[in-house]
Formats: C-alpha cells, sequence, structure tokens
C-alpha cells in the first residue's frame, strides 16, 4: 500500500500538517499551520523536543513561498556567459552531455558526487546508487565530512559502529554527570536544554569543556575554558587521574575491551603540571573534575563539533570514549559516549552510501562480500562496482592540477562556502569544466554553476529520515511543488535516463525506501523492519531494525558486545601532536568557527527569513573584553579579522569572560566577509576533517573606508 499524503485543500491541511523540521540532528515534531502570512510553525510533544522549538525551525515555514526560491531550470551553456532559464529537457540533455564528455576524455572518476546531510534516506541511497552505476564514479563524499567525520572515523574505530548516540536522548536526564565537550546545544540545538533543565532539577552536575563562554558554558555546574586544540589532552590527564586514584573499572576493561596497556603508556607524560600547562586548567580543577567522576558513578560524555572539526580531531574523539571505556560507562543504562549529529539527516545519509567507502547499511566499500551483496542488488557484476575514492577534502584540495576532478554534482550543499581557505578555493572553481547544483535557492555554489536545478522543500515531498538517536522519521509530504520544481528523486530519476537507465531508479519515495530495506538487511545499520505503514502508525522505531516484530535497538550496547573482530570494545593510545597552526606574534590569535543561535550551517536558507536576519544580520567576529579596550575596539564596530589566508570586516561583539587568546566567527557569510576565507586547509589524515576550530589569526579596528568598502561590497567574497 502506498500512502498519499498530498492535500490540497487547507482542511486536509490541518488534519494531516504534523511532520518534522528541517534543520538539526534533533528532528523536533511540528505542525505546519495555514495562516494569512503563508505557513507557520507549531512544535509538537516528542521525545527530542518535548514540544519546543527553536526559532529557526519556528520559521522554517516562511521559505515554502518566499520569492527568492528558484522556479526554473538555470544553465550556462558558456563559462563567460550568465545563468539563464530553460527548460528541464534542456537543462538535463545539457547537464549529461557535459558529463559523458568529461568522463570520455578523463574517465569515470573525474566526475565527483557531492550530496548532504540535509538529504533523505530515499534520496541519499539513490544518489549513491546512481553515482556508482550510472556514472561508474569512485568519487562521491557528503557534507558529513565538514561535520561527523572525526566522530564517525573514531566510533568505527574504538567501538565497531558508527551510530552518534547509541541511547536515546532521555538518558541524558536520567544520568548523574554530563560532560560536553565543545558543544553548544543551548544555541546550536536549543531544545535539548529540557532535557538539560530535567538534569539539573534533580541536583546533577553539568561539565563543559569550551574555549569560549558560550549560553552552554555559562549554564553549566562547570565550565572547563580549555585552550583550543587542547581537547584530547585534557582526557588524557583526567584518565591519569583517575587510574592513579584507582577509580577506574577493571573489570569492565578486562571482560570487554582491549588496548588498555598501550593506552597506560601513551598517557603516562599527562601528569597535572604538564596537563595544566598545556590546556590552561588548574591542578586543583583537574582533581576536582575526576573526583566528580568518581562521586558519580552514572555519566555521559558528550562530543560536539567543537573537538572534531580539528587535525586531530579523530584522538579528540578518541580520548574521551578511552575515558567513558575506563569508567565502564558504556553499556551500563543511562551512561556511555555519544556525539551529538549537527544536520538534519547526518546520521541517516552516511548510512544510506553517501561517503565513497561506505555501501548502504554501513556496509564496507572494501569488503568483498557487502560489495557482492550490494552489487546482486543493484543487478551489477561486483567488478564493476567502483571501490573507495577520494574525500571531498581531497578533490577540492586537488582542483586546478592536472589529474583532479573536472565535474561535480551537488545536491543540497554549498561547498563553495562551507570549505576552508575559501579564497583559494574561489579561484580554483574555474577550473572546473562542469557544475551542477540542485538546491531550493540560488546558494553560493548554485551562482557558479553551469546548470541549477530547483528542487522540492521538505514539506513537498516524503521522505524518511534518521535522528541523532537512530531513530527513523517520516516526514510526509504536505504541500505540492511549484509547478516547475522536481524533487529531488525525480531529478536523479530524470539524468539516469539521460544515461539510458530507464530501470532501477524510481522517483516514490516508498518503492526506494523498500529497496533500501533490502539493501541494508543483515547490515549493521539494519532497516528492513522498517516500513512506512509502521512509521505511519507511529510506531518508535530504532536501527539496526531486523525483522517487522523488531522495534531495533534503541540501546546498542547493554549486552556489552560490540560489532568488532573480537566483540570488545577498542582503546586507542594517544600521544601529544602539536597544532598544524599555531598564533605567534604575527598573528597572535587563535581563531574558531562554528554556528550561532539565529542562523544554520552556511545560512543559505536561514539568512532569507527576515526574522532572523534582523536578529543577526552580519557574522560578528566575538573578542575578550580585555582585548577589545586594549585594541581600542568596542561592540558594533567593524573590525578587520586577518590570517595567512584572507581577511574580512566583521562586527566585533565584546564578551567578558572571553579567553584572551581566542575569537571567534559564525562559518555563514556577508558580502564582505566569511570565516572560511579565513581557516586552514590542513586535515585529520584519518577523517579527512578540515581544521575549522583552530588556526592563527590576528585582529585590527577598521578604520572608516574600510568599513564604507565593506558595507558596499567592494570586497565581496561571493
Amino acid at each position: 500500500m502506498h500512502f498519499n499524503y498530498n492535500r490540497n485543500s487547507l482542511n486536509a491541511l490541518y488534519a494531516y500538517n504534523k511532520t518534522h523540521c528541517p534543520f538539526c540532528g534533533l528532528q523536533c515534531a511540528i505542525s505546519l499551520m495555514h495562516s494569512k502570512d503563508g505557513f507557520e510553525i507549531e512544535p509538537r510533544d516528542f521525545p527530542t523536543n518535548k514540544g519546543q522549538i527553536c526559532i529557526k525551525g519556528l520559521n522554517a515555514g516562511r521559505l515554502i513561498n518566499h520569492p527568492e526560491r528558484l522556479n526554473t531550470p538555470l544553465i550556462r551553456p558558456r563559462k563567460d556567459k550568465a545563468l539563464r532559464k530553460s527548460s528541464w529537457e534542456e537543462a538535463l540533455r545539457f547537464t549529461a552531455k557535459s558529463l559523458s564528455k568529461i568522463r570520455s576524455r578523463w574517465g569515470n572518476d573525474s566526475l565527483f558526487v557531492y550530496g548532504s546531510g540535509s538529504l533523505s534516506n530515499e534520496k541519499a541511497y539513490l544518489l549513491g546508487k546512481f553515482s556508482r552505476v550510472v556514472l561508474g564514479t569512485s568519487s562521491i563524499d557528503y557534507n558529513g565530512r565538514y561535520c561527523m567525520s572525526s566522530a564517525s572515523k573514531a566510533l568505527e574505530m574504538a567501538l565497531g559502529i558508527d551510530r552518534g548516540l547509541p541511547f536515546p536522548i532521555d538518558s541524558i536526564a536520567k544520568t548523574d554527570l554530563l560532560l560536553l565537550v565543545g558543544a553548544n546545544p543551548l544555541e546550536t540545538m536549543p531544545p535539548l536544554k529540557s532535557h538539560l533543565d530535567e538534569l539539573k532539577k534533580k541536583g546533577k552536575k553539568i561539565i563543559v569543556v569550551d574555549p569560549r563562554t558560550t549560553p552552554t558554558a555559562q549554564y553549566a555546574d562547570e565550565h572547563l575554558q580549555i585552550k583550543p586544540g587542547s581537547d584530547y589532552i585534557l582526557a588524557a590527564g583526567l584518565l591519569w587521574l583517575l587510574f592513579r586514584k584507582n577509580k577506574i573499572d577493571w573489570s569492565f576493561i578486562e571482560n570487554y575491551t582491549t588496548g588498555f596497556e598501550e593506552v597506560l603508556n601513551s598517557i603516562s607524560s599527562f601528569w597535572p603540571s604538564r596537563v595544566e600547562a598545556l590546556t590552561g586548567i588548574s591542578q586543583d580543577r583537574l582533581h576536582k573534575t575526576a573526583d566528580l567522576f568518581e562521586t558519580h558513578p552514572h555519566a555521559i560524555i558528550l562530543t560536539g563539533r567543537g573537538c572534531e572539526q580539528q587535525a586531530h580531531g579523530v584522538d579528540n574523539v578518541l580520548s574521551f570514549i578511552n575515558l567513558s571505556l575506563a569508567l565502564g560507562l558504556i553499556g551500563k543504562p543511562n551512561c556511555g559516549f555519544g556525539t551529538l549529529t549537527g544536520q538534519g539527516n547526518g546520521q541517516g545519509a552516511r548510512e544510506m552510501g553517501l561517503k565513497s567507502n561506505q555501501l548502504p547499511g554501513c556496509r564496507s566499500n572494501a569488503d568483498p562480500n557487502d560489495r557482492k551483496f550490494i552489487a546482486a542488488l543493484w543487478q551489477r557484476d561486483e567488478k564493476e562496482l567502483p571501490r573507495p575514492g577520494i574525500t571531498v577534502t581531497e578533490a577540492l584540495g586537488n582542483l586546478g592540477k592536472q589529474d583532479s576532478v573536472k565535474a561535480m554534482i551537488v545536491f543540497g550543499a554549498n561547498p563553495l562556502i562551507s570549505s576552508p581557505n575559501h579564497s583559494r578555493l574561489k579561484a580554483l572553481f574555474s577550473s572546473l569544466e562542469f557544475l551542477a547544483v540542485c538546491d531550493p535557492f540560488l546558494s553560493e555554489t548554485a551562482a557558479v554553476a553551469d546548470v541549477v536545478l530547483p528542487s522540492a522543500l521538505w514539506v513537498e515531498e516524503t521522505a524518511t529520515v534518521t535522528n541523532l538517536e537512530g531513530r527513523v522519521l517520516l516526514r510526509p509530504q504536505l504541500l505540492s511543488p511549484p509547478p516547475q520544481v522536481k524533487t529531488d528523486l525525480e531529478i536523479i530519476r530524470l539524468l539516469a535516463e539521460q544515461f539510458g537507465f530507464t530501470e532501477g531508479f524510481p522517483s516514490d519515495p516508498q518503492a526506494v525506501f523498500e529497496e533500501i530495506r533490502r539493501a541494508t538487511a543483515g547490515a549493521f545499520a539494519d532497516y528492513y523492519g522498517i516500513t512506512y505503514q509502521r512509521l505511519a502508525r507511529g510506531e518508535e522505531l530504532f536501527w539496526p531494525c531486523p525483522s517487522l516484530e523488531s522495534n531495533g535497538q534503541k540501546e546498542l550496547f547493554l549486552s556489552k558486545r560490540f560489532p568488532t573482530e573480537t566483540g570488545k570494545a577498542r582503546f586507542h593510545p594517544i600521544f601529544f601532536n602539536p597544532l598544524a597552526e599555531e598564533p605567534d606574534e604575527e598573528y597572535p590569535f587563535f581563531l574558531t568557527t562554528g554556528r550561532t543561535f539565529y542562523h544554520y550551517q552556511t545560512a543559505v536558507q536561514t539568512r532569507r527569513i527576515e526574522k532572523l536576519k534582523e536578529k543577526e544580520p552580519t557574522p560578528i567576529v566575538e573578542i575578550s573584553t580585555a582585548v577589545g579596550q586594549r585594541l581600542g575596539i568596542k561592540t558594533g564596530q567593524y573590525v578587520k579579522v586577518e590570517t595567512r589566508r584572507g581577511s574580512g570586516y566583521f562586527k566585533a561583539k565584546l564578551t567578558e569572560q572571553g579567553r584572551i587568546d581566542t575569537l571567534f566567527i559564525p562559518f555563514y557569510p556577508s558580502e564582505s566577509a566569511a570565516a572560511n576565507t579565513l581557516t586552514l586547509s590542513a586535515y585529520d589524515p584519518r577523517s579527512y576533517m578540515p581544521s575549522f576550530k583552530l588556526c592563527a589569526a590576528r585582529i585590527q579596528a577598521a578604520d572608516d573606508l574600510q568599513q564604507n568598502q565593506s558595507i558596499n561590497g567592494k570586497e565581496k567574497i561571493g
């Protein structure tokens, strides 16, 4: 049975208006309501958001009838011409012809497919299949490379499986001690505060590890304001102390883990006085923090992008997993280690095969059995299935070279802004022979494309997504897309047909999901027992869900058995690593970047919501009040921030409790400034995560001439 969720009358809209927010990994439950001004959002009670919604989600309905929505394909037949409107037929023919020509000259892997954590499970799956079957390319990745890759790699290495939260989110309110590392959910996931409030009402403790004094850090009971980049040193120092105090769980270590001796050897040099020197956290506070773990045996450790978006992000995450394992937290109810997935379907998209080394269900593209299974399902010879290829970090880093990728297809992402070292990348993007972008709006990346294909919004298509807990949700189609706008599934099907593939690429989401069930059956991320019917009935379903009689696993490790070769969790030794770029006399500050309360990701959508733009019209630079006074800078004044890669003009925001050595800039752009003009291209060698959170910078007050140039757009970054 297929469900038709599309309703054309307002009465029906009121009856079938339940869905989930399109933004972060919480996937808050909402209702879409019609109003005289368009569409309004109301929060619904749900385990993740408990009837709350953030300001971004509250205003998501304003995007539906937005005047800047793309409503027809655009093409640029010649590089020296502007984009012009075209028919779908012309745009699709031009795309297929261009890709075929490039593939014939440079080979299959010269075509790079770039997806997004905003894509549904169905779209991520079909895009991965399209890349491998139709284009035959191994060059496929998604923007989670810039978000979740360090945590994903660490989880695979230590626990054998990549699920951000291996327990339900309501476990947070049931634990005794919560350690948040590089996470600022009060700004980036505000409804999560309801769980933190419940925890604090019980008299339990929250510790935040963050160089910035964020709203979450101010809310916490303890704030460990570490030196940027020293996260893993703090974790190693805490483990050193707990080992010396004999407060680790020897029984758990001996029965359920491997590699602890190597870890002990690796942390032997992280004694308290050295950790104090390297992190800035006093020995007294280190001892008190260790004592909190001793007196609170039920604890949860959560990491966020702050410690993950570094050139040693994997080590940062592994160090806190080591701490969790040594304390015996993993596999204990209302305890454990997790990471906060940022994007709406950041969890599900990577499970569906949007990484070149990963096939649907988290199957390995290097494993012969996994390859044979998927090849048989797709009716291909296993030898024809492309093997793991390069990441987007490598692809963009190699642009302009002889053997670099020559064409890109981008679905729902904005790599021109979200990638590091923007100035270099902007100069090299023109070296692409062809660029196609599918998006509801003209992002900065779409603006320089050769083809732009307008795609539907989340309320205009039926889809499933997987939230940060591994909970699978159905988002029903509530409205029809504009006449000349197509869903991503329709676009993929039409492109496949241009290459002669008339079967195997359905645009019906339920048909795609039925194939997902078969593709993931028996895999780590097993969706076989999940159906549209069960989701439509409101059943609470988590992966892995191997049968129709199962509701899946809310908690992955209660059996204390891990999906590794030995069935045991793995410790990993951590050694001191110098930073990729340290402040010096010329560039004396650390620069770090991140999201803010009012804007999401590169803000392609939230910058178009007037209420949000009014609240935060331009990116700021957060500066310690002491530094501002020394440099003669006041809040609201334009300042010039510069690194070895570029510069930009930002409005200053002074903060009393900021570190005097640290600047913060949100990573969405304005016409005259973008954080990623400044950031470093260095990346983690295991996850290929760029060093978004750490580079060296300098700052100065901008004179009137500079301010006017900035505001008038004479130094535009787009």
